[in-house]
This record gives C-alpha cells, structure tokens and sequence, in this order.
C-alpha cells in the first residue's frame, strides 16, 4: 500500500456513520433524479425533430453532469467537517488540501469540471452534427441506456460502501459517466475539455 492509500484510509476511518449515511442519501437522492430525466428524455427522443437534435444533446448532457455527486451534500468529509467546523481536522483537506484552495485537489476537479459544462452550454453549432438523424438519435439512445444503468448499479451498491469505497466508487462513477457524454456531437473544445476533467479526477481521491 503506498502513503497515499494509506492516508486516504486513515481519513476515511475518521468518517462516523451519521455523516456517511447523509451523504449516501444525498448520493440517492441524485440517482432517483437522474433516472427519472433519464426516462423523459428516452421518450422524449422518439419523436424529437432532426433541427432540435443538437439542442436535445446538450440538455441530455448537461442534465447529466447536473446530477453527478459533486456538491458537499454528497462528501462524508464536507458534511462532517464543514459548517462550523471550518474543515478543521478533516483528512481529506490534510491529504488533498483544503477544497477552497486554489491549487487543491478538489478545486482543479470541480474547476474543470464547471468548464466542461460551459464548453457544453455554449456549443450552439447544430450543423456539426454527424451522420443522419437516425444516426444522432442512436449515439443519444446509447448515451441514455448506458448511463441509466450505470446510475441503477451505482445506487444499488450504496448501502454497503465504506466510506473508503464510497469515495473511491464515486470517483470511478463521475468518470465513467462523463465519458458518456456525446462528445462526437460537440465541438473539439469539448472533447478538450472531458480530456482536462478526466486528468484532474485521477487526483481526486
């Protein structure tokens, strides 16, 4: 085990169960939302017009990225070291740095993280997108059925996560839902971007 496992596992074991328990409902909480707009955009999709297309990716996917568990709401550290604590003897801020550091961790994620959805946002060139209609709507039913069970598997594993695979697992679950996203409908500063978040996630946890 290296020092850096090592540490990570010493500050998950500082976790007490109230605040990982909080934190699993909120990752819940996530998932249940996410698979009910899952569900309406499926159905949506069946009768959506080829102009609307590009429009419909972007808010599949900002949609995506808006229920990833990123929000303090759903870190046992946040929730038990936050507050009115300042942080103050959290293990994640002392193996990753405080959250609100410029150069820490969780800031070069979440920066990366903002400005991949902002790539998204702002890509309002619908001619870009390839093939046919019918081959747009394949690579978005693909993104649906893949990212839906994703989601359903994620969920389900929950309850029985420590809080040192919880951390781990959801970094793995925003990874690979990220990697989902319809990036050959974008514009290659999205594709940039879901490169840049990537490599900033590996330092997450």
């Amino acid at each position: 085990m290296t020092n850096r496992a090592k540490e990570l596992e010493t500050a998950a074991s500082d976790i007490d169960l109230t605040s990982l328990q909080a934190a699993k409902a909120a990752m819940d909480i996530n998932c249940r939302e996410y698979l009910r707009w899952a569900d309406l955009f499926s159905r949506r999709l069946e009768t959506i017009e080829p102009e609307k297309l590009h429009q419909f990716a972007r808010a599949l996917s900002l949609t995506l990225l808006g229920h990833l568990p990123t929000r303090p709401a759903t870190c046992p550290f946040c929730i038990q070291y936050g507050n009115d604590r300042s942080c103050k003897g959290c293990g994640y801020s002392a193996v990753n740095g405080r959250c609100d550091a410029d150069d820490s961790a969780f800031s070069l994620f979440i920066e990366s993280f903002q400005e991949l959805g902002r790539s998204i946002y702002q890509d309002t060139d619908a001619d870009r997108l390839i093939g046919s209609c019918t081959q747009t709507k394949e690579i978005l039913s693909a993104v649906l059925k893949a990212s839906r069970e994703l989601t359903v598997r994620f969920q389900e594993d929950l309850p029985s996560l420590s809080t040192l695979q919880l951390m781990g697992r959801k970094q793995a679950y925003i990874s690979s839902m990220v990697l989902m996203l319809p990036v050959s409908l974008f514009s290659e500063d999205v594709q940039r971007d879901v490169s840049i978040l990537q490599n900033s996630l590996r330092g997450y946890w």
